[in-house]
């Protein structure tokens, strides 16, 4: 477990590293924070890997947002890209879409849909294609850019039958032009590498942070050379809001860095931010095409140090040492939910969701079987017994 530990850490300060050591490539050598600056960036684009499509940097992210004004107003400053889901809100996320391109007189052409459903071994075929019709009604299109299978979280999620089965006939009938998969499990890598070897997967759409899987930038590097495009979320490694604030002087933002450290990547074509506000579409189209600077490398650090034994990778090691089968990853995602996005309600509704004896609620009267499975010495029963108490609403 030493040995995981340091070279993970090593592998860690080594992605920093690079991104510092790039900044003069991407043509920013001066050390002042982006905000202090009044020089204003134009957002980007990049292709998405062999598609033939091109995707804004930024992309919008329609976690449990349904609003299309956010949309319409995302269109407006350039946003093309759009990251949604038939199973979020009931398909309301669709129809808000569909709405804000409505009323922002959009061409269909000139914008990128992925969407997508929670795909599993046992899938129907035949459910599958009506899902994809489902979504298309939804939308109010006649096709759908890169159509996802979600949450994937083990090999055998990413090779399902009935996926492929019914990508074909989809694609076939023009309904869906490109297939893509969604991770943030602690066996995303492996689910990678798996769809990397397959030749089927042409669009990853993942969890990429500074901090955690150690090994994604060489992975990703491969799926580039092979065509996969990739898109990224989560960039910020936790959004512990504590120590974000004791970090951000001088005009810095940890989010802004956060998503130009993501762009450092050139395997990366965009970074996709859950956009609940009009002020959260300005912050980041705001900083397009700036490049990373020394005091957000720095940020960055410091932040990654702190967090160190604090941050869950969702890796699932500690998993394996628990006799009560919870669901460490889960319930600390949920948890990050919870407080480092001011998500509560939709954090208490996921917590609800999980089977009783996946929950945390069995923790308390343990002894903590799981902290000597976490290869980061992070004090794992500890927090998932405050993360059952926040979750459902307990009283300490």
């Amino acid at each position: 477990m030493a040995s995981l530990r340091k070279s993970v850490d090593r592998r860690t300060f080594l992605k920093l590293g690079a991104a510092a050591s790039g900044m003069a490539v991407a043509g920013c050598e001066s050390s002042e924070p982006v905000a202090s600056s009044p020089q204003t960036f134009e957002l980007g684009y990049r292709p998405l890997g062999g598609t033939g499509l091109r995707v804004s940097e930024i992309a919008f992210g329609s976690h449990h947002i349904d609003r299309p004004d956010l949309m319409r107003a995302a269109l407006d400053a350039g946003i093309n890209a759009f990251c949604t889901s038939g199973p979020y809100l009931d398909g309301r996320e669709e129809e808000a879409l569909a709405e804000g391109m409505a009323t922002a007189g959009s061409r269909r052409e000139d914008v990128v849909i992925l969407t997508g459903t929670v795909v599993r071994p046992g899938a129907s075929t035949t459910k599958l294609l009506a899902e994809i019709d489902a979504s298309l009604r939804r939308l109010q299109t006649d096709y759908i850019d890169v159509y996802y299978t979600g949450e994937v979280r083990t090999v055998e999620d990413v090779r399902v039958d009935a996926l492929y089965e019914a990508f074909d006939i989809a694609r076939q009938a023009g309904k869906v032009r490109h297939l893509g998969l969604t991770s943030h499990a602690g066996g995303m890598q492996d689910c990678l590498n798996a769809a990397i070897e397959d030749e089927q997967i042409e669009v990853f759409f993942i969890k990429y942070d500074f901090v955690s899987y150690p090994d994604l930038d060489e992975i990703l590097s491969r799926a580039a050379q092979q065509g996969i495009g990739t898109m990224v979320f989560k960039t910020n490694a936790g959004n512990r809001q504590r120590e974000i604030e004791d970090l951000e002087a001088g005009g810095l933002s940890f989010p802004q860095a956060t998503v130009k450290w993501a762009l450092t990547n050139p395997a990366v074509a965009s970074v996709a931010i859950s956009m609940s506000s009009f002020d959260t579409i300005r912050q980041f189209t705001a900083a397009a095409g700036a490049a990373l600077t020394a005091p957000e490398v720095a940020m960055l650090r410091r932040y990654a140090e702190e967090m160190y034994d604090k941050y869950c990778r969702f890796c699932g090691e500690c998993e394996q040492h628990c006799p009560h089968g919870v669901a460490v990853a889960d319930v600390n995602r949920f948890a990050m939910y919870f407080s480092g996005y001011g998500r509560e309600k939709q954090a208490m509704r996921f917590y609800r969701a999980l089977p009783a004896k996946r929950s945390a609620a069995a923790c308390e009267a343990c002894v903590g079987h799981c902290d000597s499975g976490c290869p980061f010495g992070r004090r794992v029963q500890t927090e998932l017994v405050a993360a059952h108490r926040q979750l459902s609403f307990l009283e300490a």
